[in-house]
């Protein structure tokens, strides 16, 4: 049955909203690029209303629950090829795949097009995946959902068991969803990596952890760098360079933690210039940490500095970012008669309200 206009606009809308909310905004448009989100979890995804734009002979789809649309259980965005849709008439199309079938009512999209959905598992494909040991569990309905979105074939579940993993559906379901192909498993048992216990291997294509990413590192003398700590690394984006730059700023043989610490606190390399410049080169690394926690900028130290501070004690100008001292409440109390440079005494001073 075809969806009014009215409710057409109001899912559209609806959905922009938990888009935005759940995802962020997506700027380009691209196959294998799949957002999840179940907000319940006993989501029953098996229908709903689908809503669709068509762009450079993708189909982009978005999929959301159809019982309550104002606080859908799930929301689901994909982009497919056109080819991959058979159509049924004017009023109905399918999707199949390995684990099942989708069926569309309502027209294809032209440029805007709703209407809404049945998913049908195969039962052939759930007596394949039971024959290799592989059952369902408590989220084995949304999981097998994920195995058909990440168009998860009884090839690649072999293939996935041939490298020594026995996956559940959940962890199928997050390596189809993910694109995690046979080809980067294949590159990981290639290097330092191979065995890698399979949900570390779904954090790594996750965190886009590349195998020239791992090649660089090792080049520049981490190979040996632990998987959960290459994991970290990805995330606050330590690269290559950024270690070396660091290198070059003067904090060479850092440990690995305190090497991610520097990323998670966003300490740039300008950052530990800036500081270098207004007196504070070579600061201790968990001391140059402390500043880039507490936002100890250098502007805020030359601020001091030109209100007659004349002592660079790296301790007082964290006390005095901690406790709200300023240069105008120096030079204010330079005006009630304090002649003091020294910073730890306005300090104390800030401290006992005076």
């Amino acid at each position: 049955m075809r969806i009014t206009i009215n409710k057409k606009t109001s899912i559209f809308l609806t959905f922009l909203l938990l888009l935005q909310a759940s995802f962020g905004q997506q700027s380009e448009k691209q196959e294998d690029n799949i957002n999840f989100a179940t907000f319940n979890h006993r989501s029953e995804i098996n229908e709903g209303d689908w809503f669709a734009t068509i762009e450079e002979n993708l189909v982009c789809l978005q999929l959301m629950d159809s019982k309550n649309r104002s606080n859908p259980s799930f929301v689901i965005s994909l982009c497919i090829p056109e080819k991959e849709f058979t159509l049924n008439g004017t009023n109905s199309f399918e999707l199949k795949r390995a684990a099942g079938i989708i069926k569309f009512q309502g027209s294809f999209p032209n440029d805007r097009e709703t209407g809404n959905f049945t998913y049908i598992r195969n039962s052939d494909f759930e007596t394949f995946l039971n024959n290799e040991g592989i059952n369902g569990g408590i989220d084995d309905s949304t999981s097998f959902f994920k195995l058909f979105l990440g168009n998860v074939s009884k090839e690649y579940v072999l293939g996935v068991k041939n490298h020594g993993y026995y996956p559940t559906i959940r962890q199928l379901g997050k390596l189809g969803i993910h694109n995690v192909d046979l080809e980067y498993i294949n590159s990981i048992a290639d290097t330092n990596y191979k065995g890698l216990e399979l949900d570390m291997l779904i954090k790594f294509a996750i965190h886009d952890i590349s195998i020239d990413y791992i090649k660089d590192l090792e080049k520049a003398g981490y190979g040996d760098i632990d998987a959960n700590m290459i994991k970290k690394f990805a995330i606050h984006d330590v690269s290559v360079d950024y270690i070396n730059g660091l290198t070059q700023a003067g904090y060479s043989n850092l440990d690995l933690n305190m090497i991610k610490n520097f990323a998670v606190h966003d300490i740039t390399i300008d950052y530990i210039k800036g500081l270098s410049e207004v007196g504070f080169a070579n600061l201790e690394p968990n001391m140059l940490k402390n500043f880039a926690v507490h936002d100890i900028s250098s502007n805020y130290i030359q601020s001091l500095l030109d209100a007659g501070i004349t002592d660079a004690d790296p301790q007082s100008f964290k006390k005095a970012k901690i406790h709200g001292l300023t240069a105008n409440y120096i030079k204010r109390a330079k005006a009630n008669g304090h002649n003091t440079n020294e910073l730890s005494d306005y300090v104390r001073l800030k401290i006992h309200g005076k």
